[in-house]
């Protein structure tokens, strides 16, 4: 029987970008969005009849609050009628666009599940990051998600942003192990080419290599302390909270995505749409771009999983007519005699500290794969 499988919509908008940030986003227009929401639903109808099933909703961005809460619920609708959908639906939101009016016409609409992108408790840090709220309101939008009954929210929150010490994380761990949430996300500051923050000197006041990893395994630390379990790479939460969407990219399971910029893996393939509401709205979806006909093969499996703390099953890595089993393992204990990584139940995973070396590893590992 087939899995059911996750949905994705891209919404764009945003008030203003953020300086690390390189996802596709563009101001929010009312006019753009009533067209771009059309074509969402044109796109997700054109599926009507091909008995697809889906258990999981995500509106990614840009900032997806920032849609009118009429046009998430026609989104979900359709979504439910098509797909008969049923199960996790994500909305990512920013402090500063959320109101407790509109957190109760999101869950009305059918969200049972809220994002919020806080990224720190400390005001400097919140500046230099270019973001639009402070601390009160992070929280307040918290508390008013679950004072309306959205009871499964998770935050962002960013490592190695400039200005950042060891004291200013844990203070912003104290500040939201206090809230309540279900999951947690922690991820380390990448800048990429094309970002203002590549263009600048920001770096000379971001943690070096050896400080990130510090706080990186103090963050662990202290997020498991308070019962939030890391289960990959970055993202750690309460009991059974996992992510469900998230976890169909990284168990290699198939998702249709919808709007510009949104990539799907659906029948062996990756796809995606381009970076543009015009070309989307025009197209209604149909311009997508291939980019592996041939997907979801062992390579996948090996470098998606292992960024989960359940690893991948060695049984399934022996049965692949695509890997060199023997020279596979002999790598794998290698990694696993440093410490590294461990084999448990005839998984493999990857330690703590092997999350720090994970590009490596999962490298070293892929030149086995024939």
């Amino acid at each position: 029987m087939k899995r059911d499988i996750g949905l994705y919509v891209h919404i764009p908008f945003c008030v203003k970008k953020c300086p690390y940030c390189d996802f596709y986003s563009i101001v929010h227009n009312d006019l753009l969005e009533e067209d771009y929401t059309k074509a969402i639903i044109s796109d997700i109808l054109s599926y009507t009849g091909k008995n697809i099933n889906a258990d999981t909703l995500y509106f990614g961005g840009g900032t997806p609050i920032l849609m009118s809460s009429k046009n998430i619920a026609l989104i979900i609708k359709t979504a439910k009628d098509v797909f008969n959908l049923n199960g996790e639906i994500t909305l990512e939101a920013n402090p500063n666009s959320t109101t407790k009016v509109k957190l109760k016409e999101l869950k009305q609409a059918g969200i049972n599940r809220i994002s919020f992108g806080m990224q720190s408790a400390d005001e400097r840090e919140l500046k230099a990051l270019g973001r639009l709220h402070d601390l009160p309101q992070a929280i307040e939008a918290v508390n008013n998600a679950y004072e309306t009954g959205i009871k499964n929210i998770s935050v962002d929150i960013m490592l190695g942003t400039p200005y950042q010490t060891m004291a200013s994380v844990k203070n912003t761990l104290d500040v939201i192990t206090k809230l309540p949430l279900s999951h947690i996300s922690a991820y380390m500051l990448k800048v990429e080419e094309g970002t203002p923050y590549y263009q600048s000197d920001i770096l000379q006041f971001c943690a070096d290599d050896d400080k990130l990893a510090d706080i990186y395994l103090n963050t662990i630390d202290i997020l498991e302390q308070n019962a939030f379990s890391q289960y990959e790479i970055s993202n750690f939460s309460k009991n059974g909270m996992e992510s469900r969407h998230n976890l169909k990219y990284w168990r290699c399971e198939e998702y249709l995505g919808f709007g510009a910029s949104a990539h799907s893996f659906f029948d062996n393939r990756r796809y995606y749409n381009e970076n543009s509401v015009q070309k989307y709205i025009e197209s209604k979806g149909t311009n997508s771009i291939t980019t592996d006909d041939n997907a979801g093969g062992i390579d996948e499996f090996v470098m998606l999983g292992l960024r989960l703390s359940e690893g991948i099953d060695l049984d399934k890595i022996k049965a692949s007519n695509g890997v060199d089993f023997e020279k596979f393992m002999l790598s794998a204990n290698r990694f696993c005699e440093g410490g590294f990584a461990k084999i448990l139940d005839h998984r493999l995973s990857l330690e703590k500290n092997g999350y720090l070396l994970s590009n490596h590893i999962i490298a070293s590992l892929l030149e086995n794969v024939i």
